[in-house]
């Protein structure tokens, strides 16, 4: 498989399961409410995660130089070395 559609396949799945999970919690019979936050707790990580990786990996710049570009020192005095 092409990289790229991992990446693009690997939050749906981390968010499909998240989905699951949650709705297992909500509609399920689960009477002790320990077991019911940490299984919301679990869908919400889940989610969570697909979201951090649903993130864009491509850092564009959008710095441009105009032709006459020149670079400026901000503090033209150097310090010295010595005491």
């Amino acid at each position: 498989m092409n990289p790229d559609v991992i990446r693009a396949c690997t939050p749906l799945f981390l968010a499909g399961i998240g989905g699951a999970i949650g709705l297992g919690v909500l509609f399920g019979n689960i009477s002790d409410s320990g077991k019911w936050s940490a299984g919301i707790g679990l869908a919400g990580t889940a989610i969570a995660g697909a979201a951090g990786l649903a993130q864009n990996t491509k850092h564009e710049s959008n710095i441009t130089a105009e032709g006459n570009a020149r670079v400026v020192q901000d503090n033209p005095t150097q310090p010295s070395g010595t005491p």
